[in-house]
């Protein structure tokens, strides 16, 4: 015979299915809380067209929900196979990717650490701004030395909002046949108006010159239709551009931006923190080998490209030489 349970005088005796309630319901709430954390992607990827990645998203969606709500989980998997009709993508002047570095990835002076924070926090903000008839301001353009993370930091933006990146194709873009060009970025601006994004247009110089040092009419047509598309970009579309020769840009280009960001070439402590990220236990397995960052820092690299380059040259020693050569590596001075 079984022992019955003594419970203390006056406790009540709590059912086992009371026991398992709130655990149950903590299940159910994870399981929603992950489908829902998946609807913004979703989302992003109907409106652009995207259509395989946005069925991806139903398999997650319906996987995170089958154990929790079945029938909702069937409801969403006969979506499997949408047909919706998606925004033709001007594939010959534009890729759009997903981006995948934030902020700390790019090594950045202290000062542009802080304003490109203001830019994200600004469009985050923009339904309180909106009660004020005020738009974020969303026209960036990066200047500075080529290697020192103009692109990087673009892509940063992006996935710091959480919104694509579509980036410019300079070979589709240009074209021969006169009045092309213009007709080819004004489909660039149109797709990107379509929803929230991060518009990047690299190396703009090439396509922006001063309309009075350029005999070219076409250039100077191009720069005339691109300052009328900037102006007409809505604020949910964040305009980044970089430039090498910003002294080469028209200067009514040059007004139009909302921010003007410089990215020198590194200094010592730059150029530290930049070997510190790339040489961190967790890209050298088995090694640590993070104090010749300081070795590194002593060093005169125009960049931080190459400051990246060298540390891949070091982690390469690594696996290839058992390491036998990353103290040569790390103090030999820029090629």
């Amino acid at each position: 015979m079984a022992t019955p349970s003594i419970a203390e005088p006056g406790a009540a005796t709590v059912p086992h299915e009371a026991v398992r309630a709130p655990a149950v319901g903590a299940a159910r709430k994870q399981a929603a809380s992950s489908a829902l954390s998946l609807l913004p992607a979703f989302i992003d990827r109907l409106r652009w067209g995207r259509l395989d990645a946005a069925a991806e998203l139903i398999d997650q969606m319906s996987a995170a929900l089958e154990a929790s709500h079945p029938a909702i989980a069937a409801r969403i998997r006969r979506q499997r196979t949408l047909q919706a009709t998606p925004i033709s993508m001007p594939k010959d002047v534009v890729d759009l990717e997903e981006p995948t570095r934030k902020f700390d990835d790019v090594v950045m002076p202290a000062n542009i650490e802080k304003a490109v924070m203001d830019i994200v926090d600004e469009h985050r903000h923009a339904d309180e701004l909106a009660k004020f008839h005020l738009k974020p301001r969303h026209r960036v353009l990066l200047d500075g030395p080529p290697g020192n993370g103009k692109t990087m930091l673009a892509e940063a933006f992006a996935c710091e909002l959480g919104v694509p990146l579509l980036r410019a194709n300079y070979a589709g873009l240009l074209d021969s046949h006169l009045g092309e060009s213009g007709k080819n970025l004004s489909k660039l601006f149109q797709y990107a108006g379509n929803g929230p994004c991060v518009l990047f247009l690299d190396e703009l110089d090439g396509i922006a010159a001063s309309r009075d040092s350029s005999d070219v009419g076409e250039m100077r047509r191009i720069t005339n239709q691109l300052l009328i598309l900037i102006d007409r970009t809505p604020a949910h579309c964040v305009l980044v551009c970089a430039t090498n020769l910003p002294g080469t840009i028209d200067k009514a280009l040059m007004r139009r931006f909302d921010f003007r960001l410089h990215l020198p070439a590194p200094d010592r402590e730059r150029i530290q923190r930049c070997a510190r990220k790339e040489l961190a236990p967790s890209l050298t397995p088995g090694h640590d080998i993070s104090i010749l960052a300081d070795t590194l820092a002593s060093r005169p690299f125009p960049n931080l490209a190459s400051v990246s380059d060298r540390c891949c040259e070091i982690r390469r020693d690594l696996v290839l030489n058992r390491g036998r050569a990353v103290t040569e590596i790390a103090s030999r001075d820029p090629d």
